[in-house]
């Protein structure tokens, strides 16, 4: 797929993957469409709370701030330390705890171990969207109708770490994009595509398998990623508007 600049040069659009926070690259920018992607449990949880009827979910890095933006918006407030809600959050950042009867016509803020540092992270990307296997081409086709030129997957990882659900999860986004838009992958969405391709069979068991998994299930939430690891179970995608806000696209 290609696309034209102001010049009316032709632009071909390309897909990267950053597989640790640290890879992302400095020099995102208002051209560039940032994918942020922490399957267990993050971007997953954001996709069900809004496909259940929350109205937004703000995200926040840290727990000070987070507990501060809830009092004064009057909303939920949801997240974890440790894989489990601190004391006083009203929900954890379970995608089984976004029901219709918990969010619906509420504001969600967020706070999580690495998905929401993740998105602050890249803050400086023109279109700023989360995506987890759940929604993978919801989440493609959103990026492709934005792209300038660059698509950029984030994995979110586990503390700064890379964790395989979300590099999978990148890898089918990349497969997506391909057929969606004839995405030219880098080296990074190869090797993100590859791993995909091996486990995409056995999707749980990969995530059972994972930093990021193990430590769910180290914490009793292995209940969780069975939600986690089905792929395309919700239609819709999510992007950060102006104001902050995650909503459905």
């Amino acid at each position: 797929m290609t696309r034209e600049d102001t010049s009316g040069t032709e632009l071909r659009l390309t897909v990267e993957v950053a597989l640790t926070l640290d890879l992302v690259p400095e020099d995102l920018g208002p051209d560039d469409v940032a994918v942020v992607i922490d399957v267990v449990r993050a971007s997953t949880t954001v996709a069900f709370a809004l496909q259940a009827g929350a109205e937004g979910v703000l995200p926040v890095a840290d727990e000070d701030g987070a507990r501060a933006a809830a009092a004064a918006r009057g909303a939920l407030l949801a997240g974890e330390r440790g894989g489990h809600a601190p004391p006083g959050f009203d929900l954890g950042n379970s995608p089984r705890q976004m029901t219709a009867d918990a969010v619906a016509g509420r504001e969600l803020v967020l706070t999580t171990t690495n998905g929401t540092l993740a998105l602050a992270r890249c803050a400086g990307a023109g279109v700023l969207l989360t995506g987890a296997l759940v929604n993978a081409e919801a989440t493609a086709r959103a990026a492709a109708a934005r792209a300038r030129g660059r698509v950029l997957l984030v994995c979110a990882g586990s503390r700064r770490r890379l964790a395989a659900d979300d590099v999978a999860a990148a890898g089918c986004l990349v497969g997506n994009l391909a057929l969606l838009a004839a995405a030219e992958p880098s080296d990074g969405a190869r090797v993100a595509a590859a791993l995909f391709d091996t486990w995409r069979h056995d999707l749980l068991g990969l995530l059972r398998r994972s930093r990021s998994g193990r430590h769910v299930i180290e914490q009793g939430l292995e209940d969780d990623l069975p939600l986690c690891a089905r792929v395309d179970t919700l239609p819709l995608a999510v992007g950060l508007d102006a104001s902050g806000v995650l909503r459905k696209l």
